[in-house]
């Protein structure tokens, strides 16, 4: 066991408030200049138990776990993304997947123990000299400090830098709403037979347009949608867990208008299953989708530098829903967010509502009668009004 780790040994932990036998042992710090007391509940106040758990550990750590030292950055992403983040959709596996390629390509980082605080800086101030945009790099580093902090519940490490004042400001803008002028033109536009889409059909671009608009789904959450998931009775569409960005499922109900988008795209292919998908995406990424997505907006008239995003559509459904005075905290489970605060920062654009504010606000003029006459005078003092 030395000289990664010293002697577990079995004692009352010095509180005193637990009745639990605990373990105690040592392991080398990152820098290896000196050991690190390490700490682990029983969760028994039989002694003999706890020398079993005791003499398990000892195994467990004979089997020769690696030191903090001697992990490889490339060994430990690998690792991380084959347990971990695969388990998460499949955009977010992407972005993790970019993120740590790109911190390991930018920093040359070779040890798990080399990422401190001064490495982390330094990667931000190169990816801003690179002029990466401050957002992405606070991406970039969120998906980071994710990493290390799986690596330290794995006992990978003992300790995690301090991320905080390394996130670079940003000039947070209002988010993005689709005027429905605008929107109507992108449909009216996929029907123009000078438009020409490679990727998907008209009727596919059709569809996504509309839930993306009146149900505010993330674009992952879109394409993982299947049949099954589509209630036509009740009027609701299911988002599992499995596609869903917070990892928790959720049913939201829709109009029947737009039920009548679905049901007619889905009675063009009368061999469709249950639990086939609603709008097929056969490619590895979703990156294709966006060279249609913006012939769209070219051909619908809207200026190549105010092209939209599909987000948009979701920020534009958070603040039509509040400008029609749906509850935030609703609104929040119609988007799926975990807190409110999410939606309020990063989906709500107030301009509808405070129009909408506007008009609820009476303004009431004042009649001609209700005005009272002002006294004529000639100029002298006799004519003047007496105080």
């Amino acid at each position: 066991m030395e000289p990664n780790v010293r002697k577990v040994q079995i004692l009352k932990h010095p509180n005193g408030k637990s009745p639990f036998w605990y373990l105690r042992w040592w392991e080398p710090t990152p820098d290896g200049t000196e050991w690190k007391e390490r700490w682990k509940s029983t969760r028994t106040t039989v002694k003999k138990d706890a020398e079993g758990k005791r003499r398990q550990l000892e195994r467990e750590l004979e089997a020769g776990r690696k030191s903090e030292n001697e992990i490889l950055w490339d060994d430990f992403a690998k690792d991380f993304l084959e347990k971990h983040a695969a388990r998460k959709p499949a955009t977010t596996l992407d972005f993790y997947e970019r993120a740590l390629r790109m911190f390991s390509a930018t920093i040359k980082v070779k040890k798990l123990s080399s990422v401190k605080l001064s490495t982390l800086e330094d990667f931000a101030n190169a990816r801003l000299k690179e002029g990466v945009a401050p957002a992405t790099v606070n991406r970039d580093l969120r998906h980071v400090r994710a990493a290390m902090k799986w690596a330290k519940r794995r006992g990978l490490v003992t300790e995690i830098p301090e991320f905080g004042n390394v996130f670079i400001k940003e000039h947070r803008k209002k988010p993005t709403i689709i005027p429905q002028e605008d929107f109507m033109a992108m449909i009216v536009a996929i029907r123009s037979p000078d438009l020409i889409l490679t990727m998907r059909s008209t009727d596919w671009w059709r569809v996504f347009l509309y839930v993306a608009y009146y149900l505010g789904f993330r674009r992952g959450e879109i394409l993982s949608l299947s049949w099954d998931d589509v209630n036509f009775t009740t009027l609701d569409v299911r988002v599992r867990a499995s596609t869903s960005k917070s990892r928790k499922e959720r049913v939201v109900p829709m109009a029947q208008e737009l039920a009548k988008v679905l049901s007619d795209w889905k009675a063009k292919s009368d061999e469709n299953g249950s639990s086939d998908p609603v709008l097929p995406w056969p490619y590895e990424t979703y990156r294709q989708l966006y060279k249609d997505w913006h012939r769209i907006q070219a051909a619908a008239g809207i200026p190549e530098d105010a092209h939209y995003v599909p987000k948009n559509c979701r920020s534009t459904c958070a603040s039509e829903l509040i400008a029609n005075q749906v509850p935030t905290v609703v609104v929040k489970d119609f988007l799926g967010h975990a807190t409110v605060a999410t939606t309020e920062n990063y989906y709500i654009n107030t301009k509808p509502a405070m129009r909408a504010a506007a008009q609820a606000r009476k303004v009431q003029i004042e009649s001609e009668n209700s005005i009272p006459p002002v006294p004529q005078t000639d100029g002298s003092e006799d004519s003047k009004p007496k105080m």
